[in-house]
C-alpha cells in the first residue's frame, strides 16, 4: 500500500505529499512532517499512522478541527477518495494498491467541480 494526500485548491494546481514514513505528523510547527503554517493549525494538530497495511489518522485534540469526511475525529481509518479536513485545507486521500504481481493501481477519482 501507497499513501498520499491530495491538497484540493479547487484548481489545476492540487498538491500530492506522498506519506513514506510510518508515522507522518502534521501541523504549523517546523519540525512537523507536513507544515502548514497558518494560524488556526496547531503545532502538532494530528498525525497518519501506517499499522498492519492500514492507514490511520490521530488526531491530537478532539476539537482542534480535524475532520474525517466532514466528521470530527480522534482516530479513524483512512479509506482511498476520503476527505480529510485539518483546518481550513482539505485533503483527499489516495491509496495505491500494489497488486501480488507488483502492479500499482491507483483508486482515487477526482470529482468533476
Amino acid at each position: 500500500m501507497q499513501l498520499a494526500l491530495i491538497m484540493q485548491t479547487g484548481g489545476e494546481s492540487d498538491r500530492t505529499f506522498p506519506i513514506l514514513q510510518d508515522r507522518t505528523v502534521i501541523g504549523r510547527d517546523g519540525r512537523c512532517d507536513l507544515r502548514l503554517p497558518l494560524p488556526s493549525i496547531l503545532p502538532r494538530h494530528c498525525e497518519i499512522a501506517l499499522e498492519n497495511q492500514r492507514a490511520v489518522l490521530l488526531s491530537s485534540d478532539a476539537g482542534s478541527g480535524t475532520l474525517l469526511n466532514g466528521r470530527p475525529v480522534r482516530r479513524a481509518e483512512l479509506s482511498d477518495a476520503d476527505e480529510v479536513r485539518i483546518g481550513p485545507v482539505t485533503f483527499r486521500v489516495a491509496i495505491t494498491s500494489i497488486g501480488p504481481d507488483g502492479s500499482t493501481r491507483m483508486t482515487i477519482e477526482r470529482g468533476s467541480d
